[in-house]
């Protein structure tokens, strides 16, 4: 009976956590491409234009997605799945995905003139050589590890970042400090006018909130807010209180509320917002400008080598690509 719970918290958890833990560089990797069957080198993974990327980067990669989730769901995620999908297939999509993106971003930093600058070209090198001193020989015999193909990886990664770079910083783009603020609240809610007004009265009568709110929703009477998560009603209400005070009753969604503001803008949090919803909009400009050029793009792809990989089979390296490439690049 343990192990079953233990094995529904693990499904309900991968089920939460994939869409957003997509190790390292998530910005850059959601696009879509064009596969086409051709011959390859031993080592070649993927060609598209006059780049071709290798097994290795994509085994390196696959190390870390390996042990980021191993690290939150244990060795026995990789008999799990996601819908129809294994939770094997799903980290490699999600990796062949990223590869791609980076290649076909490179593509285009080519067309731009996008190049890397001198102190760039010298954190490769660097980023490089410390990654290449930190693997075993065991390590590099088996990813097929050369200094030199390790410069490419992390200057294919450089020269992408700096494309997005590049481009997002030349766009006007702007996010209002009112419209990212976070606030904190705790709420009363009823599923009659008549339950709602006799909490309403008892708070008249000077009783806490938090125990009247406790008493109608024990489960949840206090969250945290951001615009366009709530019920239109519900947010606007909230929004336009001021710390302390007290709405009237409002009806959202079929229920009735009493909203008790406790903070109207928690400051660090307001500004994480902002900078995630900046974030978050500077990505959608510039996919409206890399997309078109993406979808031109023709990969082609060595299906037979990239089936016979398993993430689960895939060797654990100390060190991780992501953290080398952001002490050095980013």
């Amino acid at each position: 009976m343990r192990k079953q719970r233990k094995m529904r918290l693990i499904a309900l958890l991968i089920t939460a956590v994939a869409a957003l833990l997509i190790f390292g560089y998530i910005r850059f990797f959601n696009g879509k491409l064009i596969y086409i069957s051709t011959g390859f080198g031993k080592d070649d993974l993927f060609k598209t234009g006059n780049y071709t990327a290798t097994l290795m980067e994509a085994k390196i990669l696959l190390s870390d997605a390996k042990t980021e989730y191993e690290a939150l769901f244990g060795s026995d995620i990789w008999q799990q799945s996601i819908g129809d999908v294994s939770f094997d297939d799903f980290v490699k999509d999600q990796v062949k995905t990223k590869l791609e993106r980076v290649y076909c971003m490179n593509a285009m930093a080519d067309k731009n003139g996008v190049v890397l600058s001198r102190s760039q070209r010298d954190a490769v090198e660097d980023a490089a050589d410390e990654y290449y001193s930190s693997l075993t020989e065991a390590q590099i015999k088996e990813l097929n590890v050369t200094k030199e193909k390790l410069v490419n990886m992390f200057t294919r990664f450089a020269v992408a970042q700096t494309l997005y770079n590049d481009m997002t910083e030349s766009m006007d783009i702007e996010v209002s400090y009112d419209e990212a603020r976070v606030i904190t609240i705790q709420y009363i809610c009823a599923d009659t006018m008549e339950d709602i007004e006799a909490a309403k009265k008892r708070l008249d009568n000077n009783e806490i909130f938090y125990v009247v709110a406790r008493d109608y929703n024990p489960d949840e009477y206090e969250r945290e807010c951001r615009r366009g998560e709530l019920d239109e009603s519900f947010e606007e209400a909230a929004y336009n209180l001021a710390s302390g005070e007290v709405s009237g009753i409002i009806e959202a969604g079929g229920k009735y509320y009493i909203i008790k503001c406790s903070s109207d803008n928690d400051k660090s949090k307001t500004e994480a917002n902002r900078t995630a919803i900046l974030e978050r909009r500077m990505l959608e400009a510039f996919n409206q400008e890399f997309e078109p050029f993406e979808a031109k793009q023709f990969v082609e792809f060595n299906s037979k080598k990239w089936n016979k990989i398993k993430t689960s089979s895939v060797g654990t390296i100390s060190v991780k690509f992501e953290e080398i490439y952001n002490s050095y690049l980013n």
